[in-house]
């Protein structure tokens, strides 16, 4: 039996670890596959030693991950893993903004006047429904993956998997002018709740994978999760006061 070991960079959640498992484990003569989150490293054991382009062109449909030699340090790989920029880290979230703020733009040509309250109703519906979409394309990995920085989905694990529902509903209610104090309220406690838990995550300079939009992206964990989230609070916050 031959062990063979690489470096993975892209790793974020336990999603990630199951993917990667189920890839690897797929190719011909091996055996077991084990996966270090914090290390960021494949353990493979085979019949025979299975070489870098072997697991490489296993992970080739998921671009997010990058594979290097087992000796590869963490800093060179990198260096060598290409550099992506903000928008290009970001551009699946900056694509939905822009179609969100000009759907809700015209709607207040047809209304024929702006008004400041139905325009943020309808961002914030716009929001939640869109980004509760993505979360139900694979609700038991967003599951897993908010679990790891949400606080209430840590101590209470099926919180993971009502959430998605929870945006849905609250994006009807806002799209629909119907309770609007009560979804108001409920979206400043439920993303405050996220947005301190994400904020203790970054704090711990620990990377991990934003689950905003499910596990279909691999949008990092950032201060632009803090900044989407802060501004929803205050939307709402706006609504309640005025």
């Amino acid at each position: 039996m031959e062990t063979s070991k690489f470096f993975v960079t892209g790793m974020t959640c336990q999603a990630c670890v199951k993917t990667i498992t189920e890839k690897v484990s797929a190719l011909p003569d091996v055996k077991a596959v084990t996966v270090d989150l914090n290390k960021k490293t494949v353990e493979v054991q085979a019949v025979k030693k299975i070489e870098l382009n072997t697991v490489v062109s296993a992970l080739h449909d998921l671009p997010k991950y990058q594979v290097f030699l087992e000796n590869t340090s963490p800093a060179t790989a990198a260096v060598t893993a290409p550099q992506e920029t903000f928008y290009k880290t970001y551009k699946p979230l900056i694509i939905i903004f822009v179609y969100i703020l000009a759907a809700s733009m015209a709607f207040q040509v047809y209304l024929g006047q702006f008004n400041p309250h139905t325009f943020k109703d309808h961002l914030m519906a716009g929001f939640f429904i869109v980004l509760s979409f993505f979360k139900f394309l694979d609700l038991k990995a967003f599951s897993v993956s908010f679990s790891g920085y949400d606080p209430l989905a840590q101590r209470w694990q099926p919180y993971g998997r009502i959430y998605p529902f929870v945006e849905l509903a609250l994006g009807l209610l806002f799209v629909a002018g119907k309770a609007l104090p009560l979804a108001n309220a409920l979206t400043i406690v439920v993303l405050t709740t996220t947005t301190f838990g994400v904020y203790k995550r970054l704090q711990s300079k620990s990377q991990f994978q934003c689950a905003c939009l499910g596990t279909t992206f691999n949008l990092p964990l950032s201060n632009v999760t803090i900044a989407e989230n802060v501004v929803m609070i205050l939307m709402a916050a706006y609504s309640l006061i005025y």
